[in-house]
């Protein structure tokens, strides 16, 4: 039995590579501290900035990457993916990428991976994500929801099986790719499972 790893069946994941390689970005922030006592300020008669106290946070802020969700158009998606193999090309993998006939990016070719991971580290806050997989980081009870689209595609002929570990993904068995009139029920079927009524 042959099986393949295969996303949503929409432009941009299909021309990506492996750019879901390494994980977000986490931002550090700096947190201001107290302030001069109110007599203190009040006596000038002039507001003041409070100097901060104590030293800055080391909390990572969760970036939260552009979403795409079960209503989202291809062209959008493809816009998505673009902006982010854009972000790439911007951080020296422009001549390590392969391009489309019209100028567009097609993903990473090979030749410099320290660069690509570099990139990738670079450009996580804008790398689209599915909604499965912001579910499954987000929802304790996100394996449900996945088990839910994966039944609904089986249901409508889809030979869906889960991948675990990336659930924004779904295997084939068999490589089964869907057909046209069977690709409208992988959105809908995730639209049903992920999507609050």
């Amino acid at each position: 039995m042959r099986t393949f790893i295969a996303p949503r069946p929409a432009h941009f994941v299909r021309c990506l590579t492996a750019a879901t390689a390494l994980a977000s970005l986490g931002l550090l922030t700096a947190c201001g501290g107290g302030s001069k006592p109110a007599e203190d300020a009040a006596d000038n008669g002039v507001a003041s900035v409070a100097t901060p106290s104590g030293a800055p946070s080391q909390t990572a802020v969760q970036v939260e990457r552009p979403l795409i969700r079960p209503d989202t158009t291809e062209e959008e998606e493809w816009r998505l993916g673009q902006v982010y193999q854009d972000c790439q090309a911007q951080h020296g993998l422009a001549k390590y990428m392969l391009k489309n006939d019209d100028g567009s990016w097609k993903g990473y070719k090979g030749g410099n991976d320290e660069l690509y991971k570099a990139a990738l580290k670079a450009c996580a806050s804008k790398e689209p994500e599915t909604l499965p997989d912001r579910v499954s980081k987000e929802d304790p009870n996100w394996k449900d929801k996945y088990r839910q689209w994966i039944s609904c595609m089986q249901s409508h002929g889809i030979a869906a099986e889960p991948t675990w570990d990336s659930p924004g993904y779904y295997a084939l068995a068999h490589a089964r790719f869907p057909t046209a009139s069977q690709e409208k029920w992988v959105k809908k079927c995730e639209a049903d499972a992920y999507v609050a009524k």
